[in-house]
């Protein structure tokens, strides 16, 4: 380990499994005194317990980051708790799978306000705490279009956003914004699998959660000093960068645009050869 996160103070939602335990663990091996948080307070309580018996420090939080008042509580408990925050991991996430023709609105509902409002009210209050800082937002390749996950990718695509607006807003400031795009084989993706059945892709098989911490451990180190409104994804053993949402080629001009120009420019003009592919996954 090479002390990365010494003597830094660190929030991780959604810490009581998966990815999120795993940035957790490895967070306090490299030092940072870290906050455990899970609306499951006893696997948060067992995942501080192991950060304990590796010689770490950690405390359990069971807060609601879905509410305003739940995420200030959980930043107010790291002030508390270790006389500041230093970082946050906006890991903590749901996501109901439905086609649109079935899509349940409290579900929808449920998905937005935990992934993207959980991920706002967290990141605001940890702002607000700080004097310098990073903050890694948890996205997802979902948000470029994945079957059956329109309210996940809706959050995760809310989430990106979000990401390159704070970054904008808090350039100079001291705190740092940027986002991960993890991939692992967690129960959340294995529930992905089976409900896609033959349609699945398979691309979440044997990759283990713990491949994706170092990458979030460096964005909250100073290491990562200089990066800023950044989204690292991690696939398996390839890491890579994201591009932002722009413009593609230089567009098309015209005086006066009219139906037919426009259905032109789509069917022998420039634009036919630049539609997008459909969905999520590379050929």
């Amino acid at each position: 380990m090479t002390g990365a996160l010494n003597g830094k103070a660190v929030v991780i939602t959604g810490a009581g499994r998966g990815l999120g335990a795993a940035y957790a663990a490895l967070a306090a091996r490299e030092g940072a005194a870290v906050v455990v948080n899970d609306v499951d307070a006893e696997q948060a309580r067992e995942v501080v317990a192991g950060i304990e018996a590796a010689g770490g420090r950690a405390v359990a939080d069971a807060s609601d980051i879905a509410t305003w008042d739940g995420a200030g509580a959980l930043v107010a408990h790291c002030v508390d708790a270790f006389g500041a925050i230093d970082g946050l991991v906006n890991n903590a996430g749901i996501f109901r799978l439905a086609s649109p023709f079935d899509q349940d609105p409290d579900d929808f509902r449920a998905v937005i306000e935990v992934n993207l409002l959980g991920t706002a009210y967290c990141g605001l209050h940890a702002i607000r705490a700080m004097t310098r800082g990073s903050i890694v937002n948890v996205t997802s390749g979902a948000h470029a279009g994945s079957a059956d996950m329109g309210a996940y990718g809706a959050s995760k695509g809310g989430v990106a956003s979000l990401t390159y607006s704070w970054a904008v807003d808090l350039a100079g400031s001291g705190i740092r914004v940027n986002a991960v795009s993890p991939n692992a084989q967690t129960r959340m993706a294995e529930a992905f699998e089976k409900h896609l059945g033959e349609r699945a892709q398979r691309q979440n098989i044997g990759k283990p959660a713990e491949q994706n911490a170092p990458a979030v451990v460096y964005l909250l180190s100073d290491l990562s000093a200089a990066v800023h409104g950044q989204v690292v994804r991690i696939d398996g053993t390839e890491l890579s960068l994201i591009r932002h949402p722009a413009v593609l080629g230089d567009g098309l001009r015209d005086p006066q645009w009219t139906v037919e120009a426009v259905a032109a420019a789509f069917e022998s003009g420039g634009l036919a050869g630049s539609l997008q592919p459909l969905g999520l996954f590379r050929s």
